[in-house]
């Protein structure tokens, strides 16, 4: 009897001590993930509080164009015929994304044109055909994002050359819609260059200016999960000296017994002011079964002085593999000179008649074709994965008015 009274009583004292440690077992669970989330929120918030300055991106790019062909603007030739227009152009570039805090990054590009007898030097425009001639240009955009809706920034850009000097620069605003599937834009741009205007005789005749200022609408819909439309249309006017001033026309006159030359050439005159437009529209297509990306583009360009310009590309992206894909695109570009553009003049013209003879403005059809290999470094076999990529390009270019390019580049991109 005894025995069972005393198991009785351990029972009992089983049934309350029992509940009350799993209870204290649940209560310090508890406690301790409330802990480690208290733990991990704090982490988060010093990670949020703490993302500062940091690199994200950054891209080199190293280009080579050769250039053969003639115009009549040059010099380099017969005085009643086309000169040459021969120049190779190395082209080294930069780019750099930094991020500085959660809405505002900065993108710096700087490109480096080294060109070969292509424009006027500092004194040598004459003496000798320049050699060579340098330019850089510092291009720096900043964008702050306050949301998930709105981008906003500005870019100024400034560009040194002989014999020229330019600021850049611009605020814009985009407008992220719908989950992104509709993108609106707004930009405007304020060119100002000042330069030495050198003539064709090689004169400096001191210090000229001009200034463009442009505004640009841009529009991007995803019409479906495969298909993207985008379309922009932007307006540029122009003042100042507009012509290059070392290009020459041919002039053209009845000899006198003084003097018997009947060819000579004088300079380029282009209007005081100018308007331009043109309006662009673009098609985006991927095929998911075969990994290829289609584009298909078309331009038109008007300006107040007669020139109309059309101009349609095509693009195909191929993946080879999942970490390479193979780019190739063609070009066909059409348009007609300005109503002031002419082969010569003939005696007796004013001075201020306005004249050229630049073979970039006169009638023509010019056609481009090109391929570029892309390695993308993350996607490939862990044997050779890493965060960059590489990739090489060709293209060829030709124009209907005697003059073709060659081009062949190189580039390297790494994320951080």
């Amino acid at each position: 009897m005894r025995a069972a009274t005393e198991l009785a009583a351990l029972l009992g004292f089983l049934a309350l001590v029992i509940p009350a440690a799993a209870r204290a077992d649940e209560a310090e669970d508890a406690r301790k993930s409330a802990a480690e989330a208290d733990k991990k929120l704090r982490e988060a918030l010093e990670a949020d509080e703490d993302r500062g300055w940091a690199f994200e991106e950054m891209r080199f790019f190293t280009a080579f164009v050769w250039q053969q062909g003639h115009g009549l603007q040059s010099q380099a030739g017969p005085i009643r015929g086309r000169g040459r227009e021969d120049a190779w152009v190395l082209q080294p570039w930069m780019y750099v994304r930094v991020r500085q805090n959660e809405e505002v990054t900065h993108e710096l590009t700087v490109p480096v044109d080294i060109v070969s007898a292509a424009s006027t030097d500092a004194i040598d425009a004459v003496s000798k055909a320049s050699e060579y001639n340098e330019a850089v240009t510092t291009d720096l955009t900043t964008t702050y994002s306050p949301n998930d809706t709105v981008d906003m920034g500005f870019r100024f850009a400034a560009h040194y050359e002989e014999p020229m000097r330019s600021l850049i620069g611009g605020p814009f605003i985009d407008w992220k819609l719908f989950e992104e599937n509709t993108v609106f834009g707004i930009n405007a741009t304020v060119v100002s260059d000042g330069f030495d205007p050198h003539s064709y005789t090689g004169r400096d005749r001191g210090f000229a200016a001009r200034t463009s200022f442009s505004f640009n609408l841009s529009y991007l819909q995803v019409l479906s999960p495969t298909t993207l439309l985008d379309a922009s249309f932007g307006t540029t006017q122009q003042w100042g000296v507009l012509e290059t001033t070392w290009n020459s026309v041919i002039a053209t006159r009845a000899p006198t017994p003084d003097d018997p030359k009947t060819v000579y050439r004088t300079g380029e005159r282009f209007p005081k002011s100018r308007n331009r437009d043109a309006l662009f529209v673009r098609l985006s297509q991927h095929i998911p079964v075969s990994h290829t990306t289609a584009k298909a583009s078309y331009r038109f360009y008007v300006d107040e002085n007669g020139t109309f310009a059309h101009t349609t590309e095509a693009q195909i992206f191929q993946y080879l593999v999942p970490w390479m894909y193979v780019r190739v695109h063609g070009r066909l570009h059409t348009q007609n000179a300005p109503d002031f553009w002419l082969p010569f003049v003939e005696e007796p013209f004013s001075e201020n008649l306005q004249r050229s003879s630049d073979s970039d403005l006169e009638d023509l059809t010019a056609r481009e074709a090109g391929i570029k290999l892309v390695f993308v470094r993350d996607q490939a076999p862990a044997a050779f994965r890493g965060p960059d990529t590489f990739d090489v390009q060709y293209f060829r270019y030709e124009r209907s008015n005697d003059l073709h390019i060659d081009s062949f580049s190189m580039g390297y991109a790494r994320s951080f």
